[in-house]
């Protein structure tokens, strides 16, 4: 059995006919006749019904068609897989990001780099307190969406693109306080401080959202986090984006104390090693979150 029989058997069972099918594939007909003769030889079936002018598969090549289909198209695409591998494309890319950032121009710049290289695997990380980042710097990620303070020059030689801005927000359910209108630690203190366990990387430290003296519990999830604030178990930081539409309902409720700072905005960068080069999909998608942000 090869390739060539099983095309030739599509092609003849997608036309009808021996002549149609041999005009497409730009062969004789007898060439045709002679591929699936001895394809049926082999297997000791007949493959095709010849009793009328319109060809048609038996019960047995009805089932032989249907897997041969599968063979052929597993075929395209591993032909398609090497083109794109000659063409000096990269076969995976490690994506890390930081649920702090929200997450809409991601998703579409992704979309159109599925659109244009089918064949490149991804790997989507998400993390949190600069753990996107941290991978950056381990070679464990090609790139990384993260949020950015010139400090983090200091992490290493990086090449950053600006593509947005990140909004962490001071939130709880309205329930956790019985409505009362949260306008000073104290109040605070009283409730559970929900936090997201801090990241190995040096930069990220308990001092940026921690409130000292106060229970606290742990998760390593900002969805997690959510749904602890969304039960009422306590208080805590969350990017905005996450809450959004809780914050549309009510469900959830920004707290602002007046004596600690309830809410942190910075930007948002993409992020790259500059001793690792880009492949041509990388470019593709550096390029495009900097079309996306202009």
């Amino acid at each position: 059995m090869t390739l060539e029989q099983l095309l030739t058997l599509s092609r003849i069972v997608e036309y009808g006919t021996l002549k149609r099918a041999a005009d497409s594939l730009h062969k004789t007909q007898p060439a045709l006749s002679m591929a699936i003769k001895k394809l049926e030889e082999e297997y000791g079936f007949r493959i095709l019904n010849r009793d009328s002018y319109r060809l048609s598969l038996t019960q047995e090549g009805r089932l032989f068609y249907s897997k041969a289909q599968e063979l052929l198209l597993n075929a395209q695409q591993l032909s398609s897989l090497g083109q794109h591998l000659a063409d000096g494309n990269e076969s995976l890319i490690r994506f890390a990001y930081d649920l702090a950032c929200p997450t809409s121009m991601m998703l579409d710049v992704l979309k159109r780099c599925h659109s244009l290289y089918p064949d490149t695997e991804f790997q989507i990380m998400e993390k949190t307190r600069f753990g996107a980042l941290e991978l950056l710097h381990k070679d464990q990620a090609d790139l990384a969406i993260s949020p950015w303070w010139p400090t983090l020059y200091a992490a290493g030689d990086l090449d950053t693109l600006p593509i947005g801005e990140f909004t962490i927000l001071l939130a709880a359910s309205p329930e956790l306080f019985g409505g009362a209108v949260v306008n000073n630690t104290g109040q605070l203190r009283s409730q559970v401080h929900l936090v997201i366990e801090k990241s190995a990387f040096e930069f990220d430290s308990e001092n940026l959202i921690l409130l000292k003296g106060v229970r606290t519990w742990k998760t390593q999830s900002a969805n997690t986090l959510k749904q602890l604030l969304l039960a009422g178990l306590g208080w805590g930081f969350i990017p905005e984006h996450m809450i959004r539409d809780e914050l549309a309902s009510g469900t959830l409720v920004a707290l602002q104390p007046e004596d600690m700072e309830y809410a942190i905005s910075g930007e948002v960068r993409l992020l790259r090693n500059q001793k690792s080069s880009l492949g041509p999909v990388s470019k593709m998608l550096w390029q495009a979150f900097a079309e996306f942000r202009q």
